[in-house]
């Protein structure tokens, strides 16, 4: 209280609360159990998100308003211009809906107006009451700690925290229900863009700071076993995609470097044990296993070879112009070779397969999960409201596609009905329009300039932008929802509110 009193009389209130906003959202809101488990856990989180949300805005207001200050925007930025100009556009297209009250909280999963207002709000109030400090980074990964402890312990077959109904596990997906859910974060694909975020953030972070953070090699351990072991391809492939795109940015010491190879020997080991971790569930029953695979074979010689690496340049310092042409080049060869590698895959199912085929121009409806059917749908929309869209949150009113599949072990057909475009790109296209769509792209790269022009000052930047990015990749396949949107909006506002303030060397 006296904390909050000083803030008040110092004129700072505006900053202390959304300082306290900050880690609600990072740290409390991913843990948020909601009111019974998964049954009510969308809808939990949804007030929880709205309801905090909208205190804090509140607050703000009525402390400018009482305290008489009108409100200037001491920074500027062209990544909020365009976070401007697509709010403005997701209000024109919600005018212009002959969908009417719908657009407002959306009808399919609270992907409305509503929503979309509040997150680009988030941005606003933490771009101009913001300021980035490394307790978030702490405090977001214990969060992040607890949340891959409890997917961990779903994977082993428990029920913690009892999310699922009493007599379901994680292993009953595809048998008793139709989606997968792991941890306090609920659908899997989520989970993985969760985790999208959480990696690659401390571990930028390991790698930049002046101190090892030795404990958030346990976080990195945790969750990159899940991530192989939820088997989430966009989160996968987004996060091999940044490891090749940022390191010649992160890797550009010989200390980072060594601090690289560290964080790539954990993250390795824990990815190959992911990737041969097998369960199967049945009649109550949970069997482990680990399937030593070729895919696991080849993640611990890589983790193998990293630590000798580790080990042979201890100490050894470079030349930066040559270290950064080294691993520039070493990047664009991995890239190739793996690029290569899928190009000429010979199995005949699975993620790698898909992306080979896709490679040689064969898409089947079936691909991703049947994302190209859904995909194809959803474009077949566009030309009729290209502009404005149909709608914030409309999609489902539009779209008829459902999918039906028959379990033999229950006697029962599981069905499910499209209601997100499985794209969040595509979604701001068909539903807010073109122009919103050319708007958030826009706030994107002009974030990713920002961040890359301020990181010789800011080393912390690059944490956020390469967590941001990684989110933003895994976005392109996955629903987009506000159950993990607001923690990157907040990073977002950071980030903004970092780049731009006037740099100073350190």
């Amino acid at each position: 209280m006296k904390k909050l009193s000083e803030a008040i009389e110092n004129t700072g209130f505006p900053q202390w609360i959304t300082d306290k906003y900050i880690y609600l959202i990072i740290f409390l809101y991913p843990l948020f159990l909601g009111f019974r488990g998964y049954a009510m856990l969308t809808i939990s989180k949804f007030f929880f998100f709205s309801i905090l949300t909208v205190l804090w805005l509140l607050s703000i207001f009525v402390f400018h308003l009482k305290a008489k200050r009108p409100f200037k925007a001491e920074k500027q930025s062209p990544t909020a211009f365009f976070i401007l100009l697509y709010l403005l556009f997701c209000l024109i297209s919600a005018i212009l809906s002959p969908y009417g009250f719908s657009v407002i909280i959306g009808e399919g999963r609270f992907d409305g107006l509503l929503t979309i207002s509040l997150c680009c709000l988030i941005f606003f109030g933490v771009f101009h009451y913001g300021s980035l400090k490394k307790e978030y980074i702490y405090a977001f990964s214990i969060s992040g700690f607890l949340c891959c402890l409890i997917a961990v312990l779903q994977l082993l077959g428990k029920n913690p925290l009892w999310l699922f109904p009493t007599d379901y596990s994680y292993y009953d997906a595809g048998t008793k229900y139709s989606s997968e859910f792991l941890s306090t974060i609920g659908n899997a694909d989520l989970f993985s863009g969760y985790l999208c975020i959480l990696l690659p953030l401390i571990s930028v972070y390991y790698i930049v700071s002046e101190k090892r953070p030795l404990p958030f090699l346990a976080v990195i351990s945790l969750g990159c076993f899940c991530l192989l072991a939820c088997r989430v391809a966009s989160g996968i492939l987004a996060a091999l995609c940044l490891m090749i795109g940022a390191a010649p940015f992160v890797l550009n010491t010989g200390e980072r470097l060594r601090k690289g190879l560290e964080v790539l020997v954990v993250a390795f080991f824990f990815f190959g044990l992911g990737a041969a971790f097998k369960g199967l569930g049945g009649d109550s029953k949970v069997f482990l296993n680990l399937h030593f695979s070729k895919p696991f074979a080849a993640l611990l010689i890589l983790s193998l070879f990293f630590l000798i690496a580790r080990l042979c340049l201890e100490k050894k310092e470079f030349k930066k112009k040559t270290l950064n042409l080294f691993i520039s080049s070493l990047s664009v060869l991995v890239l190739v070779s793996g690029l290569c590698i899928v190009y000429l895959w010979s199995g005949e199912e699975g993620s790698v397969y898909e992306i080979s085929q896709a490679m040689r121009g064969n898409l089947q409806e079936d691909f991703g999960s049947s994302r190209i059917l859904i995909w194809r749908e959803v474009l077949s929309l566009v030309p009729e409201r290209l502009l404005f869209g149909g709608g914030s949150g409309t999609l489902a009113l539009r779209i008829d596609l459902g999918f039906s599949r028959y379990v033999e072990e229950t006697g029962r057909h599981l069905q499910t009905y499209v209601d997100n475009a499985h794209n969040a790109y595509l979604g701001i296209l068909v539903n807010t329009g073109l122009f919103s769509l050319l708007c958030y792209l826009a706030a994107q790269l002009s974030s990713l300039f920002a961040a890359l022009k301020s990181a010789k000052y800011k080393p912390l930047c690059l944490c956020l932008i390469s967590a941001l990015i990684c989110y933003w990749m895994q976005s392109f396949f996955s629903l987009g929802l506000f159950i993990v949107s607001p923690i990157s909006w907040v990073l977002w506002g950071l980030l903004a509110s970092e780049t731009a303030r006037t740099p100073k060397k350190i």
